[in-house]
């Protein structure tokens, strides 16, 4: 059984895929994501970098005010490029296998920028490195159009854990480092004596820095998937099943 904690308004492709695999799982959402109401900065840009695939789906309302000739379209990841190449957008660079702004810094179209105008369209608040790393020679901006909230306590999260965990082969997965540590949070608010068991259960996780601090705060059997992806996560958990 997977314990799936991705919002519950983003989780469906991944329900979808894990359904056609025969893997149960539970539904334990950590956040919700709420669209912010910005205002378009009224200057074009040379440059515009999505972070996120929700960086995509809040801005898209925007993308006629964006998109002034001439300028470059960046993402963090190869699933923010498809969702935007999905809706007509020409991506110019982005990391073809793992999402991290470190490696899109350190592609040449990103890292050669010099004097340019950058907007970077985000969720609030969130990791500076994109940002502190271009405004050493550029003017970098941020266009903030959604905002993560950690989700509180429901019937549904105390239903599911106390499912999760009569499954001695659950596995949990955790998509980023905010995730990771609200699951920790939710569980311990749930039934404290849930904590170790659920640190003992295999960790799916997208990245090799959330492994870092899944391993910092006690988690023992962690897994990283082959590519930071729905599709890299089910390839993960099947392997698990095997």
């Amino acid at each position: 059984m997977v314990l799936l904690t991705r919002p519950l308004s983003q989780v469906g492709n991944l329900q979808s895929l894990l359904e056609d695999s025969d893997l149960d799982y539970v539904l334990f959402p950590v956040f919700e994501i709420n669209k912010i109401d910005t205002v378009v900065p009224s200057q074009s840009y040379d440059v515009i970098i999505f972070i996120s695939v929700n960086a995509v789906i809040y801005s898209e309302e925007y993308f006629s005010q964006l998109f002034v000739e001439p300028f470059k379209i960046f993402a963090v990841g190869p699933t923010t490029a498809k969702k935007l190449t999905n809706k007509g957008v020409k991506v110019d660079a982005y990391p073809l296998e793992n999402a991290s702004s470190k490696e899109l810094l350190a592609m040449p179209e990103c890292s050669e920028l010099a004097d340019k105008k950058v907007l970077i369209v985000r969720g609030k608040g969130g990791s500076e490195t994109l940002k502190n790393s271009l405004k050493v020679v550029n003017q970098v901006d941020y266009l903030e159009v959604y905002r993560r909230t950690p989700c509180k306590v429901s019937r549904l999260h105390v239903e599911s854990i106390e499912r999760f965990m009569q499954t001695p082969d659950g596995i949990v997965i955790a998509n980023s480092v905010e995730s990771l540590f609200n699951i920790v949070k939710l569980v311990k608010e749930i039934r404290p004596y849930h904590e170790e068991q659920l640190k003992s259960r295999n960790l799916v996780v997208l990245s090799e820095r959330i492994k870092v601090q899944a391993q910092s705060i006690g988690f023992e059997n962690i897994h990283v998937t082959p590519t930071p992806s729905d599709k890299g996560a089910i390839i993960e958990l099947l392997s698990q099943q095997e």
